[in-house]
């Protein structure tokens, strides 16, 4: 009975006393959020009683938390962030969302790769599709952009060759905008510079199509201007606009139109109340005739087509309208079905009717991409792979029409010393390209640089390096000629020169 024995649990700073007695047939467990005393009261020499208890996190009491196996329990704010908070990563099973969520997925995605790559020749790479092979592998799985694997130089090396190829062709065989467009876009997503690739502005040769170009191509087009982070021409507004309300009863205007909205979707990737388009050279804004509300209507209007089944049409209409509504951020909108879609695009590729541009439009939505993301391509990790190799070389080697430049040294506030050297370069050549030129012909021209987040820093030319001490540093001026230089903030390899250009790197004090 309770007058011979009992044990008493007290939950410190409370007045909370719980009292036990043998011969209880229920026992209430005691829950307490603090510390406790245990205290055991009886006579006679050999007394003895059991305590279990059980510690657990504070949060294991709230209904809203998640229990590891190891015991300790997490807010539901750290289950599926991406972590691993469980010693097992139980925290992070099952969180696959949109696209990855679907069953197969992945599996599905490892098989068109390896369909992809199977195609692929050392001789001759995809053979015509080598731009659209490079883009559905890049799109399709994610890369390692601070080392390179040798498959992935050999493919990049056939895509240069074959880009030149149909370059050096283009007076005698013109490339088309779909044929540029695709070339950019296999270019952007390689980290290589449309703007000046060997020498060629494949970016401004398009433009110079646009008005040649069907009205059904232009949205491929433009798609891949705004990935270049290009400004649209004044037409494209309409053009698009004339896609997107077409009453054609051509069964492939579908297609089409899902172009359009990647390209929307690209302009849009801001995230703006509408659409604009900003000229950098006149530092013009063009506000394009779309609201966020005829946008969406063109969205939901693609959805409109799916059928029970899960297809929007051949299984390449299917396709290019889930990379379109993928674009469009609509992975979890209920009036649609990505799920069905997918798995109807999954069906296809385990069958035998699989083939080159079925795998091309399939495999980045294996990955939860489209032909919008090359815009997002980060290739900030990539300089170094840029100037993998001989840059003097490359630079000399440079196709197309030639320039003459001018390259100026100029040491102390007043011109204490002036080096300077006139150099014939390929044309779209940047000032990094004609600095390293520079240094191969002459050593008092050599320079020492670093990268920083996305600039190129020059800290050291001819031996003399930045002194804050004495406030003194390497400037970089840019301009016609000798009287018009202005000071350039610009990253050395961003700026691209045009013929009879100055460029002066002046050793001089510096003001903020």
């Amino acid at each position: 009975s309770c007058r011979d024995r009992y044990v008493n649990i007290k939950i410190d700073n409370t007045d909370e006393t719980n009292t036990f007695c043998p011969g209880q047939s229920k026992w209430n467990p005691v829950v307490a959020f603090s510390d406790i005393t245990v205290t055991y009261y009886g006579s006679g020499s050999s007394n003895t009683f059991e305590l279990r208890y059980k510690r657990e996190s504070i949060l294991c009491t709230r209904k809203d938390s998640f229990k590891c196996s190891s015991g300790i329990c997490l807010p539901m704010s750290q289950v599926c962030d991406g972590i691993e908070h469980c010693n097992d990563g139980a925290d992070e099973i099952g969180c696959e969302t949109g696209v990855f969520a679907v069953k197969g997925v992945e599996e599905g995605r490892l098989d068109a790769t390896n369909w992809l790559k199977s195609k692929y020749s050392d001789v001759f790479g995809w053979h015509e599709n080598t731009h659209r092979g490079i883009v559905a592998l890049y799109l399709g799985n994610e890369r390692n952009f601070t080392s390179m694997t040798a498959e992935e130089k050999l493919i990049e090396k056939q895509l240069e060759v074959q880009t030149l190829a149909s370059l050096l062709r283009n007076e005698t065989d013109p490339l088309k905008a779909n044929q540029l467009s695709m070339y950019i876009n296999a270019l952007l997503i390689t980290c290589q510079d449309p703007h000046n690739f060997h020498g060629f502005d494949l970016v401004q040769l398009l433009k110079d199509q646009m008005e040649v170009t069907p009205l059904m191509i232009r949205p491929v087009a433009y798609l891949a201007l705004c990935n270049a982070e290009e400004s649209l021409p004044i037409k494209a507004a309409s053009d698009l606009g004339k896609v997107l309300s077409s009453d054609s009863e051509y069964p492939f205007l579908l297609d089409v139109q899902a172009a359009t909205v990647m390209a929307l979707s690209c302009l849009n990737s801001d995230n703006t109340t509408d659409f604009t388009d900003i000229d950098d050279a006149t530092n013009k804004t063009e506000l394009v005739s779309f609201s966020q509300s005829e946008y969406q209507e063109a969205v939901n209007n693609l959805k409109k087509f799916q059928s029970p089944d899960g297809s929007f049409g051949n299984v390449y209409t299917t396709a290019i309208v889930t990379q379109a509504l993928l674009s469009a951020n609509q992975e979890n909108a209920k009036d649609w079905s990505l799920n069905k879609s997918v798995s109807h695009l999954l069906q296809h590729l385990s069958s035998s009717s699989v083939d080159f541009l079925s795998a091309y439009l399939i495999l980045p939505i294996l990955n939860g991409k489209s032909l919008s993301d090359i815009r997002k391509t980060d290739c900030s990790n990539d300089v170094q792979h840029r100037f993998d190799g001989d840059p003097i070389v490359d630079v000399k080697n440079k196709l197309g029409p030639k320039m003459r430049v001018q390259y100026c040294l100029y040491i102390g506030d007043e011109k204490d010393i002036i080096h300077t050297i006139s150099l014939r370069v390929p044309k779209n050549i940047t000032v990094y390209d004609v600095m390293k030129l520079a240094e191969a012909a002459d050593n008092k021209y050599k320079f020492e640089w670093k990268q920083m987040k996305e600039k190129i820093y020059v800290y050291n030319i001819a031996g003399i390096t930045n002194d804050f001490g004495n406030g003194q540093f390497w400037l970089q001026y840019l301009g016609k000629d000798v009287e018009s230089i202005t000071h350039s903030n610009k990253s050395p390899d961003k700026v691209i020169l045009q013929n009879g250009a100055q460029i002066v790197m002046w050793y001089k004090e510096a003001h903020i």
